[in-house]
């Protein structure tokens, strides 16, 4: 590395840093996130494009301790966020090292350590002191706000930065696929419980993101095989299934996850690449946080082409797009979204202005931590 980038760096992480602490001080919310937005747009000008498209992805781990390949590829990519699943954990100390080694491949912008730690079935960490969403939604709002602090404590201590939970998805039904992962079948109830969860998380330390909206408790197919369809009247979805991510939103919750749903009443599209699920989250619920795709790997989406999805993700107005372990790596995906701003296909200011949403709440989070 140059002279010049070394200093380029350390401008980054010194900037990075202040802009941390300054959020910090800070008392009231709004005034919080004024700050961090207007302290990320600042931050991005020190960062090329490459790096910034870098932000939008969230990959997968690999293995329990940082390989120098491992390393090479954070380092390079910068990716905005990196997921730990069931083959990441070791130990309480093994993980904790990793998780740390993880975060220091970009001390400017440190990528969020994520991780699906509802509880019940989806269990990534032994040790969890709090139950699954079943159990949760049989208890009054105060032990869940509890509980779900718990929780997050409990992943702070490994240096988790976000949790994909809580499931805002109503199971209708026992054959529901979301039976054993939901708080219930009464969207109040459900929205209630999800209310709590979020709340619980942030002070807990922990990020939360609210899923599967457009909400996956119709289904009874799973998407991390083929793609379900939804069918119900936009009306009824709007005082039904709805419901609970209006809850998740009031409560602040940062974060809302697409799932992979086929929902033909509204667009052809899945609705983890779709434009109209963006702009029915953002401007009929009004969420001004980040939206993040469920896995692009996933079953659901096997026929389409890497490439593709990420072009549809990126047309479709998400922030974040997930994707465990694409088959093309890393590097290409940045490089075709670099080639999209381009070839005029997205502009570079709405990538500037999803980055900022992106960087904002980094800013937040670590400085709070």
């Amino acid at each position: 590395m140059s002279l010049l980038a070394l200093r380029s760096l350390d401008r980054r992480r010194f900037l990075f840093a202040s802009a941390a602490a300054t959020v910090a001080a800070l008392t009231s919310p709004t005034a919080k996130s004024r700050a961090a937005g207007l302290l990320a747009r600042d931050l991005l000008k020190e960062i090329p494009l490459s790096e910034r498209i870098g932000q939008l992805f969230f990959f997968e781990a690999r293995g329990q301790v940082m390989s120098p390949g491992y390393q090479s590829d954070l380092a390079t990519v910068r990716p905005g966020g990196v997921l730990l699943v069931t083959a990441n954990v070791s130990t309480q100390a093994g993980l904790t090292q990793f998780v740390s080694d993880i975060h220091a491949t970009n001390t400017g912008i440190p990528p969020f350590i994520c991780i699906d730690q509802e509880g019940g079935p989806v269990t990534r960490l032994q040790g969890d002191p709090a139950p699954g969403a079943v159990q949760m939604g049989l208890m009054d709002d105060a032990s869940v706000t509890e509980l779900a602090k718990e929780r997050a404590t409990f992943l702070e201590m490994f240096g988790i930065d976000v949790n994909f939970a809580p499931v805002a998805d109503v199971a209708y039904k026992a054959n529901s696929t979301m039976a054993a992962r939901s708080f219930g079948s009464d969207p109040k109830s459900v929205a209630e419980k999800v209310a709590a969860t979020v709340k619980g998380s942030r002070t807990g330390g922990v990020i939360g993101a609210a899923k599967h909206f457009p909400g996956h408790g119709r289904t009874t197919v799973d998407s991390h095989q083929v793609i379900p369809e939804i069918d119900v009247p936009w009306d009824e979805w709007l005082k039904t299934d709805a419901v609970p991510f209006e809850s998740a939103i009031k409560a602040k919750v940062e974060m809302i996850m697409l799932g992979h749903l086929r929902y033909d009443r509204i667009d052809y599209k899945p609705m983890s690449l779709s434009k109209v699920a963006v702009r029915a989250l953002q401007n009929d619920l009004g969420f001004s946080g980040v939206i993040v795709t469920d896995d692009l790997g996933m079953g659901a989406l096997a026929d389409w082409d890497p490439f593709d999805k990420v072009s549809q993700a990126v047309d479709a107005g998400v922030d974040v797009l997930l994707y465990g372990s694409p088959p093309t790596g890393w590097a290409p995906l940045v490089d075709h979204v670099n080639q999209l701003v381009t070839d005029g296909i997205v502009t570079r200011q709405e990538i500037n202005r999803r980055v900022e949403k992106i960087v904002a709440l980094k800013i937040k989070h670590f400085g709070l931590s």
